[in-house]
Order: C-alpha cells, then sequence, then structure tokens
C-alpha cells in the first residue's frame, strides 16, 4: 500500500531547478500584479500619480528591485486603464424640403415681354391712382371732422337752455329802441333829400352829424352784435356779423369825413342793417325759447324721425330725445354757413373795386368803398331763417310741437316717405260696428273669439273694436297656433285645429268661399271656418277732418308721398278715395309683408329726429314735417333773393363809382335799395305760416 502524498511533496516534473526554488505568489498577489484586483479600502488614484504594482511576497513596496527581481525582456506590462471622455455627439441637421430647382427659361418673346411690362407698368399706376384716391379721401374725412359744425351755445339740459333764452328780455327792449333811433335818421334822410326845409346846403352838416350820433347810439345798443362779429373773426369765421362790424367802422369813419364835406353819409343804410340783425337775433331767440317750452311740457315726447334704410326714405314716428333737441336747436342755420364763405369774398372784391375806382375815377377810396360794401351786404339773410322760424314755432306750440332748429328741418326736407299707419287714417273712435250676422252652427262667444285672436295677432286697427265686442258678447279668449296674411286683402289663421280666413267679400271670393246671395255688403269684414262663411261684421268708417286737413297739407309738400304702412285689409288706395277724395297714385301702397314690417315698432333703428311732437296723433306728425319743410324752404328762398340783391347791387355801384355819379350813389338811393331787396324775405317770412 502506497504512502498518501500530500500536495507539498508534490514536484512538477516540469519545473527546472531555478523555478522550483522561486517563491509561490497568492491569487491575491498575483491580481494585483495585473490590475485586476481592487480593495475596497483603496482610493482612486489623482490624476498624474504614479500606479504601483503589487509587490511580491517578501519585499516592501517602497525596496529598491534587485537584479533579480528585474523582468525578462519579453515580460508583457499592462499599464493603468484610463477613462477616455468621449466628446458629445454632433447633433443631425434637420432636413428641409428643397423644392425643385425651376426649370431654365424658354427664350422669351420680345411680344411677351413688351405686354407682361405693360401689364405689371398698368397695375402699378392703379395701385398709385388707388393710394392717391385714399389719401384724397382721408384728408376729406379730416377736413369734415375739423369743419364740422358745433353749436352756438352748450347747456347742460334742456332747462337751462330754456332758462337762458328767457333772461334774455333785455333784447326786446334794445330793439324797441333800436326802432326808435332808426326812425329817426329815416326822417332825417327824407327831410335831406325833399324840399320841406328849403335850402338843403345850410342844414347838411348839422343833420349829418346827427345822423352819425344816432349810429353810434344804435351801435351801443347792439354791442352783442358787434361783439359777435370781432369773436367770429377772431375765431377765422368769418360771417354776416363781422362784416357788419367791418362796415359800421368805415361808415362811420366816412361819416366824419362826411360832416366835415357837408355831404350826407350813409348812416341811415347802416342804422337799417342793425336794426335788422338785432331784429333777427330777437325772433332767434323768442323761436328758441318757445320751441323749448313746448319740448320741456312733454312727458314723453314723440320724434319724427327720418330713417333711409328703411324700405326707401321714410319718416317714421320714435321715442323723442329732449337733451338732443336741445342741441340740435344751437345749430347754425344755411344763411350763416354761406356767408363764412361769402362775407370775406364779398369784402376783399369790393376792398379791390374800391382801389381800382380810386384809382381810374379819381374818386375817395373810403366812399367807394362804404357805397360797395352797403350794397353788398344782403340784407335779407339777417332775417332769413329768423322770421320764418319764430312763425312755425308760434303755430307748432299751439298743438303741442316744436322743429329741432335748421338741422331739423334740413333732416325732414328732401324727397322721402311719411309713413301712415292704420290709426291715422282712421281714428279707434271713428271706427264703429253697424251689425253682426252668424252663419251655421257655431255659437257667438266662438266666432267672436276666433275673429278677435286674428286681428289681435295681425296688429290691425280694428283690434280695439273687436276687444270691445268681446266684452259685450263674452267672447271666448283662443290662441292662434301658425298665421299668414295673404296679399289679396286677407288673413289666415289655425285656432285649434279649424282653418280661419278673415277678409273683405272679394278674399273671400278668391278663396273659393260661398257667400250666401243676399250678402253684399262691401265696408264689412268676412269670417269663414274650414271654408264655411260663419260670420259678417259690417263696420262704419267715419272719416276725420284733421286727418283730411293733414293729408291735404302733406300732398301740397311737393316731394313728401304718403306710404300706407296699415295693416287693417280694409284700408286700400281706392277706399281712400271714397272716403278722403285722395287720388290713389299720389300714395304709395307697399306689399303686405313690407306694410307689415314698416308698421313694426322696430323699425327705426337709426333715424336722426327733426321734431317733437307732444302726442302721436296724425296732426301734430303731420303738421311737424310739414312745417320743417317749409321752413327750410322759406329760408332757402330769402337767402337766395338777399344773395341775387347784393351781388347787382355791388355791380351797379362800382360801376356808378367809377364813372363818378355822385347823386345816384348816394345814400338815400342806397337806402331805397336795400328796403327793396328786402320786401321778398319779409313777405315770405310772413306768408310762411299761413300755408
Amino acid at each position: 500500500m502506497e504512502p498518501t502524498r500530500r500536495p507539498e511533496d508534490e514536484v512538477q516534473l516540469n519545473k527546472t531547478p531555478a523555478e522550483q526554488e522561486e517563491p509561490e505568489y497568492s491569487l491575491e498577489e498575483i491580481m494585483n500584479e495585473f490590475g485586476g484586483w481592487t480593495k475596497r479600502e483603496e482610493q482612486a488614484a489623482e490624476p498624474g500619480e504614479t500606479v504601483r504594482l503589487a509587490s511580491p511576497a517578501g519585499r516592501a513596496p517602497d525596496a529598491p528591485a534587485s537584479e533579480e527581481d528585474e523582468e525578462p525582456a519579453d515580460t508583457i506590462r499592462f499599464a493603468p486603464v484610463h477613462t477616455k471622455t468621449e466628446s458629445e455627439p454632433e447633433r443631425p441637421a434637420v432636413w428641409t424640403y428643397q423644392g425643385e430647382p425651376d426649370p431654365e427659361p424658354a427664350a422669351a418673346d420680345p411680344r411677351e415681354a413688351r405686354e407682361r411690362a405693360r401689364a405689371e407698368r398698368r397695375e402699378r399706376r392703379q395701385a398709385e391712382k388707388r393710394r392717391r384716391q385714399l389719401e384724397r379721401f382721408q384728408k376729406k374725412e379730416a377736413r369734415k371732422k375739423r369743419a364740422a359744425e358745433q353749436p352756438e351755445h352748450v347747456f347742460s339740459s334742456l332747462e337751462a337752455a330754456y332758462q337762458f333764452y328767457s333772461a334774455a328780455s333785455s333784447v326786446r327792449l334794445r330793439l324797441l329802441l333800436s326802432v326808435l333811433t332808426c326812425l329817426a335818421s329815416i326822417l332825417l334822410l327824407v327831410l335831406s333829400a325833399s324840399s320841406v326845409i328849403g335850402d338843403f346846403s345850410g342844414y347838411s352838416r348839422v343833420f349829418s352829424a346827427i345822423m352819425l350820433g344816432l349810429l353810434l347810439a344804435q351801435a351801443l345798443l347792439s354791442y352783442d352784435i358787434c361783439l359777435s362779429g370781432v369773436m367770429q373773426a377772431l375765431r377765422l369765421r368769418f360771417d354776416q356779423t363781422s362784416m357788419l362790424f367791418v362796415l359800421l367802422c368805415v361808415v362811420i369813419v366816412d361819416a366824419f369825413f362826411a360832416v366835415m364835406q357837408g355831404r350826407t353819409p350813409f348812416c341811415t343804410v347802416a342804422s337799417v342793417l342793425l336794426l335788422l340783425a338785432l331784429w333777427g337775433r330777437s325772433l332767434l331767440y323768442e323761436a328758441r325759447r318757445r320751441s323749448l317750452r313746448a319740448a320741456g311740457n312733454m312727458e314723453e315726447p314723440v320724434a319724427a324721425v327720418r330713417e333711409e334704410k328703411a324700405w326707401h326714405d321714410c319718416i317714421f314716428r320714435a321715442p323723442g330725445d329732449a337733451a338732443q333737441f336741445a342741441i340740435q336747436l344751437e345749430m347754425p342755420d344755411a344763411g350763416s354757413r354761406i356767408m363764412r364763405v361769402y362775407a370775406p369774398v364779398m369784402t376783399a372784391v369790393t376792398l379791390v373795386l374800391s382801389i381800382l375806382t380810386a384809382m381810374r375815377g379819381g374818386k375817395s377810396f373810403l366812399w367807394s368803398w362804404t357805397a360797395m360794401l352797403l350794397a353788398g351786404f344782403p340784407a335779407g339773410i339777417l332775417i332769413a331763417y329768423a322770421k320764418p322760424f319764430s312763425t312755425f314755432a308760434k303755430k307748432l306750440y299751439r298743438i303741442g310741437a316744436a322743429v329741432a332748429g335748421w338741422q331739423g328741418a334740413r333732416i325732414l326736407s328732401g324727397e322721402a316717405g311719411l309713413i301712415i299707419e292704420d290709426a291715422d287714417l282712421f281714428p279707434p273712435q271713428n271706427v264703429t260696428q253697424g251689425g253682426m250676422k252668424l252663419y251655421g252652427s257655431r255659437p257667438a262667444p266662438m266666432v267672436i273669439g276666433y275673429a278677435n285672436a286674428v286681428v289681435q295677432t295681425a296688429g290691425s286697427g280694428l283690434a280695439p273694436l273687436f276687444e270691445q265686442m268681446m266684452h259685450d258678447q263674452s267672447g271666448r279668449r283662443y290662441s292662434v297656433d301658425t298665421f299668414r296674411r295673404y296679399e289679396s286683402g286677407g288673413l289666415g289663421a289655425t285656432i285649434r285645429g279649424d282653418v280661419v280666413l278673415m277678409g273683405s267679400i272679394a278674399f273671400m271670393k278668391l278663396m273659393r268661399v260661398r257667400v250666401p246671395e243676399g250678402t253684399r255688403l262691401k265696408q264689412a269684414v268676412y269670417l269663414s271656418v274650414n271654408g264655411e262663411l260663419a260670420a259678417v261684421f259690417a263696420l262704419n268708417y267715419a272719416p276725420a277732418e284733421s286727418v283730411r286737413a293733414g293729408l291735404a297739407s302733406v300732398l301740397r309738400a311737393g316731394a313728401l308721398v304718403p306710404v300706407l304702412a296699415t295693416r287693417d285689409f280694409m284700408i286700400t288706395p281706392q277706399f281712400l278715395k271714397q272716403r278722403y277724395k285722395i287720388p290713389p297714385e299720389h300714395i304709395e301702397f307697399p306689399i303686405v309683408e313690407e306694410r307689415a314690417a314698416l308698421s313694426e315698432p322696430g323699425a327705426v333703428r337709426a333715424g336722426k329726429q327733426g321734431a317733437l311732437m307732444a302726442r302721436s296723433s296724425f296732426a301734430s306728425f303731420a303738421g311737424s314735417v310739414v312745417a320743417a319743410r317749409g321752413l327750410r324752404g322759406t329760408a332757402i328762398l330769402s337767402i337766395c333773393v338777399a344773395i341775387a340783391g347784393s351781388v347787382l347791387g355791388v355791380s351797379l355801384m362800382f360801376v356808378l363809382t367809377f364813372l363818378g355819379a355822385d347823386l345816384a350813389a348816394s345814400c338815400w338811393n342806397l337806402f331805397l335799395y336795400t328796403v327793396l331787396w328786402l320786401l321778398p324775405g319779409l313777405l315770405a317770412g310772413l306768408l310762411a305760416g299761413r300755408a
């Protein structure tokens, strides 16, 4: 039995004696030698620090290596492993679609190139033209905004405006004194131009001095006119008061020389102009005061409103605005606006003509300019608007209405239609029942209830009458399921499954409803249920005298056309011809849908009010509209006459002064000329309210 061998006794046969004598290494030392072992206690080597391998057993780590420890040349050394910092990877470029390259243009045709260039030039010219048009439009709108009319006075409320004009009682007193002063000046002029007192040469300077004194006194009485002229000139709004102030200054200066020369000055003509200016202001204040008082007495004012987008161009009734009415009253009239252009032009023209007269004729420049200014001043324009406005304001005050000044007159003027409803032509008290006859087996409460339901749904003027019949006959209340209007003059409805038709006898025949032979009433309402005649209601339409007068005034207004916005199928142009003797061709009668739309409460959306009324009656409505149109027409006529007279007067006076006709260009002749051209405007204002 062989002895047991221990591991340490075993000898490796393939080892040399030198290798067998070398000491053995542990596993830890071997791993340290090749850098594959790392202890938890060891810290990581700092950058730049030398990494040493583990020393063999029996030798200190810091001991110098001996020759025996040197490794053979073919020994492989492992360098320390260094972690390589990887650079940040580049981001991929964003891919974008590149369109296909345009194909190379073919050889351009010279003719096509010229056409294309011509089209481009034409397009550029059109664009430039549109740009210039837009710039002109913007400038025009800016000028309109800057030149927008502003009220002469601004008041906090209608009551404040009324108190202001009520307190202006001094105007009437100053007007009375101005009348006396003017009459005294006219008397002196008449005496100086006649042989009543004998030889005038001995009293010429006395009369001239007295005339000058009277003119100065009258200028003091008209201080507000003179102050207004100065203020308007400073505001660069040279109007009639500014021209009158310049004229007054020139006349006064010329009168001083006339007194020294012993000739008659032009003081009387200037005195007449001052009197007209003060009278015009007094009339204007009185008209505004009366209009404000009428508007202030209205609890719920009703306005005459013009709506340009309703059917064609119509005038309606709508709730009024008293505050807006007070602002409209203060807007300047057409005469004032025209004189802002005419006054500076005429003043400059007379100045140039007087210089030419002085240079060619050798006459006095001051005398020529004074005569031309007096002849060129349109005297009638001072009362062209104030006189008819005062007349119409007094007339409308009696019926509880008022026109909103010149702006209101302009709004309600021109070609337009006047909306007329059922109650305007035949008020409820003028439509009465003449009897009722039932057909069929349906009871009277049901038939009357059906008729009332249809009439109420239609909003007809017959609603009050059938409501009274419901009360008298104990009618039943029904609701309408469906409703329809017929152009042929009738109404249709569905009530509780019954088909109800209501209209005239012609409508019933058209709808194939059998009417008994003995029934031939024309002024009657026929009712059928499910195609069978159920009842006939005889009605009486009595014409009203106030409505007759209102319709007559509307027809005389010219471009004002009555438009029937009625819902009562009985009221037609032919029916009005029988009752009010109005020609049907003078009345507009829209289709049934348009009539219903025009009579709706919301028909007025963006209307402009021109007058206020205390009552919504047709007499007040028609009277206000006709008065506003009459005011504008009368004022324009007076303005045109005054302008024509002034232009003719300047022409005549230039010829007379240029030729040196001193006697023809005298104060007396100028006075007569002014009065004669003033008469047409006075007559137009006096007759305006009597139409």
